[in-house]
């Protein structure tokens, strides 16, 4: 891997531009590269001027702001499906915004895990993201249900194999309940193939969710294709709209018209009747049935904000520019000279199976040499030795990947 190959790739890049648009450290050479997207995103520099309009909107309008004004508070939800719903490739009547991922997660379950006597089970990677195996703890205890009811796709850490999670499911399609898988791997990084997933479960009516936290915004989606049952997601990795950044749902539009058990909340009612407090519960037709309470409007603006760059950017010139740059990142890892007696990268090496993080399994010492790196770079550490990198294509430079590959490269030959 070459310096002025890097600086070349950067000279082309027709989306550098947008780099300079977000914030982070003090702006000098003292601050570490960033490349840690794929647990916390970067501040657009908009945002503090987005929270402070906010602020002096309720400070000069208060309630009069929910539908009045320059910019109505009620307005905010429909203008971020708008954008969503190409990031995701579905209608904006099968989107909600609301809560944090796991939250909607617990509410989507209410909703679409319906065991009974015979169908009681639900299948999950064994190495799930912890939250997403809470939720079906919970919910296995709710219905009076225990590990037993369980399916769990071995993975040993390692890359899926989707044929493996097919035929798990065509074995036991006659218990199977609920499938819950991710969109991205987040330990590995692998993008499942859920399309092929999903056509075996519409095949014996089982329900698919998906958790997308480690997808959107990262890899093309398109829902319409994937055709499954319900999803949510968080905002505030690669959507980088924030710490705790508010999250939404998407209900697929044959769910909709059906008569399904939900928790019910004033914000979820038709807005022509929302004001009246009814005692009668008449939901809207679409994703915003499942809404409980009304959004906090400040963390809707952010989520906003920081959505708009994609629009700004495009899609296309995005993803097209995510490829090359983790393509880079893998090259020059693995043009270290005898790298693989020191780690292996887990990701799928097609870059169609992957999205921008690569997660680099060290045989040992990762956390000295995570300690090391972490002088100058940040990168996250996963016990107990995998370090996960990702170049993100909205604020990462070709040049910085060069940088991180000659770092671990000197590391490595101090070991």
């Amino acid at each position: 891997m070459k310096k002025q190959d890097a600086l070349k790739m950067d000279s082309q890049d027709d989306i550098s531009w947008i780099k300079n648009q977000f914030e982070y450290g003090k702006g000098d050479t003292s601050d570490k590269i960033y490349f840690c997207g794929n647990s916390l995103g970067l501040q657009h520099k908009s945002v503090r001027e987005r929270i402070n309009k906010h602020l002096d909107q309720w400070k000069n309008s208060a309630v009069e702001s929910h539908f009045s004004g320059d910019y109505p508070w009620i307005k905010i939800q429909d203008d971020i499906k708008l954008i969503l719903k190409d990031l995701l490739g579905c209608d904006t009547s099968e989107l909600a915004i609301m809560n944090a991922l796991t939250v909607n997660l617990h509410l989507l379950m209410v909703s679409f895990f319906k065991p009974s006597k015979n169908r009681n089970k639900i299948l999950i990677e064994d190495n799930a993201f912890s939250s997403d195996r809470y939720v079906v703890n919970s919910h296995l205890k709710i219905n009076n249900l225990d590990d037993s009811s369980l399916l769990l796709i071995k993975s040993n850490n390692k890359v899926i194999n989707e044929e493996e999670i097919v035929d798990l499911i065509e074995r036991n399609n006659e218990s199977l309940s609920l499938v819950l898988l991710p969109g991205i791997q987040y330990y590995t990084g692998q993008q499942l193939d859920l399309k092929k997933i999903s056509s075996v479960c519409k095949k014996y009516n089982i329900i698919l969710g998906v958790d997308f936290a480690h997808a959107i915004g990262n890899v093309e989606i398109n829902l319409k294709k994937l055709d499954v049952d319900f999803a949510s997601w968080c905002s505030y990795k690669y959507l980088n709209s924030g710490p705790g950044g508010i999250s939404g749902i998407y209900i697929n539009s044959r769910n909709l018209n059906k008569s399904i058990l939900r928790l019910e909340g004033w914000w979820g009612n038709k807005l022509s009747s929302r004001f009246e407090m009814n005692e009668d519960y008449k939901p809207e037709s679409s994703a915003e049935g499942w809404v409980i309470s009304n959004p906090p409007v400040i963390l809707m603006d952010i989520h906003l904000a920081s959505i708009k760059i994609f629009k700004d950017v495009g899609l296309k010139k995005l993803f097209s520019k995510s490829k090359l740059l983790t393509q880079s990142l893998y090259d020059g890892l693995t043009s270290i000279k005898d790298y693989s007696n020191y780690f292996e990268i887990i990701t799928p090496k097609d870059h169609d199976r992957r999205g921008a993080q690569l997660s680099l399994y060290f045989f040992k010492d990762a956390e000295l040499i995570f300690s090391h790196l972490n002088k100058k770079f940040v990168v996250d550490y996963r016990k107990p030795n995998v370090l996960r990198v990702a170049p993100v294509p909205l604020y990462n430079s070709y040049l910085e990947v060069y940088y991180f590959v000659k770092e671990l490269e000197s590391i490595l030959k101090t070991r």
